[in-house]
């Protein structure tokens, strides 16, 4: 069992290395679940080598047979998600689009492997959260009419969440309640800068972090300024025991309530939970910490 997991290891290192093996050979001598394809020895890179993966990783797989033995199948995914991880992402996705597109008239097995995606590049057991690698596989889901509706309502949800919160596009429409019982929405929030800081009212690191924002010199200057706008948003109902708390809010901050917000854009790590908008109105930064938040303010500062 151990030398089977020490080669389930190298094998892709191998194979991007150059070091290669027969179609056979390989199968044997590797324990592969299939033929992993041979990369041409002119793409020398290491992405290169990944993009080209990317592309054929599957080509020796018979996929109307594959899912007869899951557990191997599941196995080879985590393999060639690792691989897709270091292609270019437009290889990448283009890559998962034809893979998730071969397996439209297989909804279980198509189902199947946006589940291990969904482990690997999403849920909380992710080591890495990769979010535009992981889109492709939810849309698909999404998508096909073959899918139950309650098997695909989760990738649905996630599709939309993550179409909302992408760095570098367009922070969504976000409505949320003010202080005074009027109504907010974050595309109306503008500033070179608009920090989303999002929030609960029972969170003790939130409230931490309130406290280490307000106190901070350089965002105080920022927001004095007119260059940085706070906008804080709690996950909580918009009622007199949240007016309560949001009083201990400094006046210069946009504050309101917005009980669903994470039915609307990606607030997986919990909170506290920061968002960066740019001047255009485009996600820059998501998930950053409050040390990470300070440190941008100085940056901004010394500009």
């Amino acid at each position: 069992m151990k030398d089977m997991k020490i080669n389930r290891i190298l094998l892709p290192l191998l194979i991007l290395m150059g070091i290669t093996f027969s179609a056979n050979a390989q199968t044997q001598q590797a324990g592969t679940y299939f033929p992993y394809p041979i990369v041409p020895d002119s793409i020398s890179t290491f992405q290169g080598r990944c993009n080209y993966l990317s592309d054929h990783f599957f080509d020796f797989c018979e996929l109307s047979k594959a899912f007869s033995a899951r557990q191997k199948m599941a196995n080879e995914m985590k393999v060639y998600l690792s691989v897709v991880a270091n292609a270019e992402p437009e290889r990448a996705i283009r890559g998962v689009n034809n893979l998730m597109k071969k397996l439209e008239k297989q909804p279980k097995d198509q189902l199947f492997i946006a589940e291990i995606a969904e482990s690997q590049l999403y849920s909380d057991t992710a080591e890495l959260w990769i979010d535009e690698l992981y889109l492709p596989f939810a849309e698909a889901v999404a998508a096909n009419k073959r899918v139950g509706k309650a098997e695909k309502a989760r990738f649905q949800q996630q599709a939309t969440i993550l179409r909302n919160s992408l760095v570098g596009k367009p922070a969504p429409s976000l409505p949320y309640t003010r202080r005074d019982g009027s109504e907010g929405n974050l595309l109306n929030d503008s500033a070179e800068v608009v920090l989303v800081f999002f929030n609960d009212p029972d969170c003790n690191d939130c409230n931490m972090a309130r406290i280490r924002l307000d106190a901070d010199v350089s965002m105080t200057e920022l927001i004095s300024e007119g260059k940085v706008k706070v906008v804080a948003i709690s996950l909580a109902e918009p009622d007199d025991e949240w007016r309560r708390h949001a009083d201990s809010f400094p006046a210069s901050w946009e504050v309101g309530a917005a009980p669903d917000a994470d039915l609307t854009i990606d607030l997986r790590s919990g909170t506290p939970d920061f968002y960066i908008i740019d001047g255009k109105h485009n996600i820059r930064y998501k998930h950053l910490n409050i040390t990470q938040v300070l440190d941008v303010a100085r940056q901004l500062k010394k500009r």
